[in-house]
């Protein structure tokens, strides 16, 4: 199996698991997607950022890895860099919030 088909693979499975934990968590009716651009500062990690907006994700049920894997699908330059993120760099973060507005 090359990379290229690999990386594929991983991405529908990961695509699969997010929706689906989406859908069977009672309170995703509610829920609104919020996103937003972070910009990066000396010192973060991808770890680091996804579980600070893990935290504000209130509206689905979503695990560290699938949330740091939808940056990579949110951000895909990440993958031609290996996930390097530099300051300054700007992630799109998207996470569910309970009720009407973000």
């Amino acid at each position: 199996m090359t990379g290229k088909k690999a990386i594929a693979g991983a991405a529908i499975a990961i695509a699969a698991i997010l929706c689906a934990g989406a859908a069977t968590h009672e309170g995703g009716k509610n829920a609104v997607l919020v996103e937003e651009v972070y910009v990066v500062k000396p010192g973060d990690t991808l770890w680091g950022i996804s579980e600070t907006y893990l935290r504000k994700n209130t509206g689905t049920r979503r695990y560290i890895l699938e949330y740091k894997e939808g940056i990579y699908e949110n951000n895909p330059w990440l993958v031609e860099r290996k996930g390097l993120i530099q300051p300054g760099d700007q992630l799109v973060l998207t996470y569910w919030k309970k009720g009407d507005t973000p």
